[in-house]
C-alpha cells in the first residue's frame, strides 16, 4: 500500500478526489483512488470490476477535501482570541487585516498566515470552496460590508459577522438593497456565535467556534487526511527500509448513535502501544489499542478487518463510556 499513501501525499485537492476501501469480503482491505471520477490508483488491477459487484455497506467511501481553513477578518482583541482557539481546534487560520501594528498581533495569536491589505483586495485573492469558514470581526460597519462583498460571490462552509441584533439587521437590509439574492443572505450568521452570554473577547471566541462547530457537523462528509497520521506512516515506511517495522491504522468508517468520534476519525498505532491520532478514547479506543498490539506482534499473519463496539448496552469492559451508539472500526496494517 505505500504506493497508495505516496499519492495521497501528492493530491491535488482543487480537485474532486475520493478513496474507495473494501472492508467486508474476499477482498477487504483492497482500495482505488479516483481523482475527476477517473481511477489514479487501484490496489488489485480487477478491482473496478469486482466493486461494481459488491454491496454499498462492504465498501467504505470517503471524498477527500482542503484541510478546513478558518478566515479571520479583523485582528482586534476578539479577532485574535478567534486566532488562537482556531488553532487549539485544529484549523488552518489565515487573518486578514488592514493595520500592519494589528497584522503583527495577528501573528503572535498563532495565525498560520496574515495578510495585510484592505479587505476587498485580499478577499478577492484567495481560493474559496466549502471547506473554508469565515468570521468577520472588523472595528466598522464600512469594512464588514466590504468583505461581505466579496465573499458572498464564491463558496463557502460558514459565514459568520460580529455585532449586534440592530447592527445585523442593518447589513442584512443593506444586502437586499443591493440586490443580493435572500438564499444567499441567509447564509450569512449575524449576529455571530451561540448565544453563550458572552462578554470578554475570549469568551465571544468560545460561542463562535461553537457555532462554527455546529455548522462543520452540516458538512457533506469531505475529510482532510490527517497530517499527523501521514506523517507517522511515512515514519513507518522509512523505518521498513532498515528493517520490519508496521503499525496498524485504525479508521471509524461508520457510527450509529452517540459516538465518541464520526467517520474519518483516525489512530495509527504502533507496536509499542503508543498512538497517533484519536477514535474517541476511554475503553473502546484502549482496547482497540490492545488488539494491534498483539496483532503487530506477527504482522505476517495480520488480515484486515471491521470491528464493531456496540456501546448501546454499555457492558464489560465498555461500561463507563458515556456514549451509547455503535462504532464500526476497519483495522489494517501499513
Amino acid at each position: 500500500m505505500r504506493e497508495f499513501y505516496e499519492r495521497l501525499e501528492k493530491l491535488d485537492y482543487d480537485r474532486d478526489n475520493e478513496v474507495i476501501t473494501v472492508v467486508r469480503g474476499e477482498h477487504t482491505g483492497a482500495k482505488v483512488l479516483l481523482t475527476d471520477g477517473q481511477v489514479v490508483y487501484t490496489s488489485s488491477a480487477d478491482l473496478e470490476t469486482v466493486l461494481k459487484k459488491l454491496p454499498e455497506d462492504s465498501v467504505y467511501r470517503e471524498k477527500l477535501g482542503h484541510i478546513q481553513t478558518l478566515v479571520v477578518c479583523g485582528a482586534g482583541f476578539v479577532g485574535q482570541s478567534v486566532i488562537r482557539l482556531g488553532k487549539f481546534l485544529g484549523w488552518r487560520v489565515l487573518s486578514v487585516e488592514d493595520r500592519p501594528e494589528y497584522a503583527k498581533e495577528a501573528q503572535t495569536a498563532g495565525a498560520d498566515e496574515v495578510l495585510c491589505g484592505s479587505f476587498s483586495d485580499v478577499l478577492s485573492g484567495i481560493s474559496y470552496d466549502e471547506d473554508i469558514f469565515f468570521v468577520i470581526v472588523t472595528r466598522e460597519h464600512s469594512y464588514d460590508k466590504a468583505c461581505l462583498d466579496e465573499i458572498l460571490k464564491h463558496p463557502f462552509g460558514y459565514l459568520g459577522m460580529m455585532g449586534s441584533h440592530k447592527r445585523a439587521a442593518g447589513m442584512k437590509k443593506t444586502l437586499k438593497e443591493a440586490n443580493w439574492p435572500e438564499d444567499v443572505i441567509a447564509k450569512l450568521h449575524a449576529p455571530i456565535g451561540i448565544s453563550v452570554g458572552a462578554q470578554t473577547p475570549e469568551e465571544i471566541a468560545v460561542s463562535i467556534a461553537a457555532e462554527m462547530i455546529c455548522e462543520k457537523q452540516k458538512q457533506n462528509g469531505r475529510y482532510h487526511f490527517p497530517d499527523d497520521i501521514m506523517h507517522g506512516i511515512r515514519g513507518v515506511y522509512g523505518k521498513q527500509e532498515g528493517g520490519e517495522t508496521h503499525a496498524v491504522l485504525a479508521t471509524i468508517i461508520r457510527q450509529i448513535g452517540s459516538t465518541p468520534r464520526k467517520a474519518g476519525a483516525r489512530m495509527l498505532v504502533y507496536p509499542d502501544g503508543s498512538a497517533t491520532g484519536t477514535i474517541g478514547g476511554g475503553s473502546m479506543e484502549g482496547a482497540v489499542i490492545r488488539r494491534a498490539v498483539e496483532a503487530l506482534r506477527d504482522p505476517s499473519s495480520f488480515e484486515p478487518s471491521l470491528l464493531t463496539v456496540d456501546l448501546t448496552g454499555r457492558y464489560g469492559e465498555y461500561a463507563d463510556m458515556m456514549c451509547g451508539g455503535i462504532t464500526e472500526i476497519f483495522v489494517e496494517l501499513i
